[in-house]
């Protein structure tokens, strides 16, 4: 999010961002609807093949913490049932704990999201160049987001939502008739 607030996925500015919403539907009042990633993205070709999606907001797994409610969204942030603990989370390929370092959970930095301000990990070590990504799911408080470390395991506690060092990877489901 834009600003250190309690917030939601359904009022966030990343939110807004990813889909193009207007001012009205975030918290910090932030127009996306002309400058957005989903229309930088991707053509209208391929926005046309992006579904819909029923994005489910649960709330924290190990804190409780409010997820808020539940969406419909083109382009959205993985939750933390998406990513651990669930079987959903295994047939994306995940490992159902939080605390092995997974590969599929362990994400590297591109060249564009490091040079938009994105902190890569300098380790002499398999993770050199990884980077922490948001998770749409509430860490411990509201104004906390949960996020996957550098290594692949869970952060169900999360970083401020304002914290502008994690990376973002965005989810969508296609139509693969169109």
């Amino acid at each position: 999010n834009t600003k250190g607030e309690d917030v939601t996925w359904e009022s966030s500015s990343i939110r807004s961002w990813l889909n193009g919403y207007g001012a009205s539907a975030n918290q910090p009042k932030t127009d996306y609807s002309r400058k957005n990633f989903i229309n930088s993205a991707f053509t209208s070709t391929q926005r046309n093949a992006i579904k819909t999606t029923n994005v489910v907001n649960n709330n924290n797994i190990n804190y409780g913490t409010a997820g808020g409610n539940n969406t419909s969204d083109k382009v959205f942030l993985l939750s933390e049932s998406e990513v651990y603990h669930t079987d959903t989370a295994a047939g994306y390929g995940f490992v159902k704990d939080r605390e092995i370092n997974d590969e599929a959970r362990r994400s590297r930095c591109s060249t564009y999201a490091y040079a938009m301000g994105t902190g890569r990990s300098y380790e002499y070590t398999k993770y050199n160049g990884s980077i922490w990504w948001w998770l749409r799911s509430p860490g411990n408080k509201g104004y906390i987001a949960a996020e996957v470390n550098h290594y692949g395991w869970v952060d169900r506690y999360g970083d401020y939502v304002d914290y502008s060092y994690d990376g973002v990877r965005p989810a969508l489901h296609l139509n693969l008739q169109s």
